[in-house]
């Protein structure tokens, strides 16, 4: 998709989001800026306070050297604008997605009913229609760390997509989140490739 210009509405979501990073940023990425000093209650605290925004907002752009955006096509343009209740769905989709061969193949009880529970029916069957985008199969076993370990790998995959889109819009997608090594982190191989193109895909 061509980098369009936003209709008026999405427009103000975009300024907000490129200037008042306080108005969803974690309350965790605040406490480090602070160096840890301030308790993680005082910190949502004071960015639950309206008046202090403007303030924080530059305490937080400095802190995390947030750069202006470059151009961004719509698609990634509404990834960004995701709250962090939906990038986490985005991004155990696309755990689910780089697990789809293994998915795929599981078809004994235990595994299966693990997979279920762990991941969720819905995020299985999108998994498997979207099987083209899987990478390579792992191991089932341990069962009991299935969901962790797609969890993992699609916090991977979206960290590459923040990796390549402009790093003004990548650092400020981050600040929604908890602080996680597969965020933080420069993405190896094959995320770094096949990560965007999957988190694409599962935000569709």
């Amino acid at each position: 998709m061509s980098a369009a210009a936003p209709a008026p509405a999405d427009g103000v979501k975009w300024e907000a989001f490129i200037e008042r990073p306080a108005e969803y940023a974690d309350p965790r990425r605040l406490a480090g800026c602070f160096g840890g000093t301030i308790s993680l209650t005082a910190c949502a605290e004071l960015l639950a306070t309206e008046r202090l925004r403007g303030r924080l907002s530059r305490l937080l752009a400095a802190h995390y050297g947030l750069a202006p955006s470059g151009p961004v096509n719509d698609e990634d343009r509404a990834i960004a604008l995701a709250s962090a209740g939906r990038l986490a769905d985005i991004a155990l989709r696309a755990g689910a997605v780089y697990w789809a061969d293994t998915i795929a193949r599981t078809i004994l009880g235990r595994a299966a009913a693990a997979l279920q529970e762990e991941v969720g029916a819905e995020a299985c069957s999108f998994a498997i229609a979207n099987r083209d985008l899987a990478g390579p199969e792992q191991a089932i076993e341990p069962v009991e760390t299935i969901g962790e370990r797609i969890r993992a790998d699609g916090w991977r995959c979206l960290g590459a997509w923040c990796r390549a889109v402009p790093a003004g819009v990548g650092l400020r997608v981050r600040l929604k989140l908890a602080p996680l090594p597969a965020l933080e982190e420069d993405p190896v191989e094959p995320f770094a490739a096949n990560g965007p193109v999957i988190v694409r895909r599962a935000a569709a």
